[in-house]
This record gives structure tokens, C-alpha cells and sequence, in this order.
């Protein structure tokens, strides 16, 4: 692989996680910084699960919510948050999240409600209601992420948080 190409591949991983989560996790970032040819590969296997919308056998939102309940069984609070705002991006909703974070709670042990689930379903409450709040009253609902490629979605909108770390 060429200098060139590898760089362009970066950089399209790069803009992967910000068009799908609207932040470039540290641990992505780091890998970006000291080891480009794994992050290449992870992008590749990442192209597998990210298809375009309709290829596909899951749906954007059953996707991130799964990343989200592992990312909670595994302990991994900044990855948790960072899928559950793309996951709410694509319409989850709190009492699919609790049912889900209650599922893992069953099969890994109230440990894993008790140092992340609640904190990550807490989060999901707060999301929501701001974003309902700063929805129009017209009752639309704030746009969703495309399902799309980065290389054909738009750029992801102006966010006011400072990125968060995580996985993935």
C-alpha cells in the first residue's frame, strides 16, 4: 500500500465515525496515529457491518443498539454513549433501550446494570428529552444519520459537546 493510499483510507475511516457517530473516538484516533494499516483493516471489516441501507440484513438502529449493550456488558461507558447518540440518532427510544440493557443485565449479572447500564439508560433519558426540546414544535423529529457510506452521506452536523472517548 502506498503512502497516498494509505493516508486516503485513513482519513476515510476518520470520516466513518464522524459521519456514524459524530466524533472520532481517542482509541480510533490513536490507532490513526500509530498503527494506520490496523486501523485500514478495522475499517474494512467495519465496511462489512456499515453497509448502505437495504444491503444489509439489520438496520442502522438494531446495529448501534447491539454496539450499545456490548459496549455496556464489556464495561465500556464512552463507547456505550458514543453508539447510543448515534442509536437515538436513528430513533431508539428509552423503553427499547431499557428492555435491551435488562436483557444484558439477565445473561451478565446486575454488575453490569450496576457500573453501566443504568448510567448509559440515564443518558439516553437526557439525550431524548433535549432533543425533543429542541425540536420545532411541529412535531417533526430531528433528522436522522443516513444509513449511507461516508463517502456519499453529507457531512455530519455542527455538534456543540466536545468529542467524548470510546471504542469503536
Amino acid at each position: 500500500m502506498t503512502s497516498k493510499t494509505l493516508k486516503a483510507d485513513v482519513e476515510r475511516a476518520k470520516a466513518h465515525y464522524l459521519a456514524v457517530l459524530g466524533v472520532l473516538p481517542e482509541p480510533i484516533r490513536a490507532m490513526a496515529d500509530y498503527a494506520p494499516e490496523a486501523l485500514v483493516a478495522y475499517q474494512q471489516f467495519k465496511d462489512y457491518l456499515y453497509k448502505p441501507a437495504g444491503e444489509g440484513a439489520l438496520d442502522l438502529k438494531t446495529k448501534e443498539l447491539i454496539y450499545v449493550v456490548l459496549d455496556t456488558a464489556t464495561g465500556n461507558l464512552a463507547g456505550a454513549n458514543n453508539h447510543l447518540r448515534a442509536a437515538v440518532d436513528q430513533g431508539l427510544t428509552v423503553p427499547e433501550l431499557a428492555e435491551a440493557l435488562i436483557q444484558v443485565m439477565n445473561v451478565c449479572g446486575i454488575t453490569t446494570w450496576g457500573q453501566t447500564g443504568y448510567k448509559v439508560l440515564d443518558e439516553a433519558k437526557r439525550l431524548i428529552e433535549v432533543r425533543t426540546q429542541a425540536a420545532p414544535k411541529t412535531g417533526a423529529s430531528a433528522p436522522k444519520r443516513s444509513d449511507a457510506t461516508p463517502e456519499t452521506s453529507q457531512p455530519p452536523r455542527s455538534r456543540s459537546r466536545a468529542p467524548k472517548p470510546g471504542n469503536r
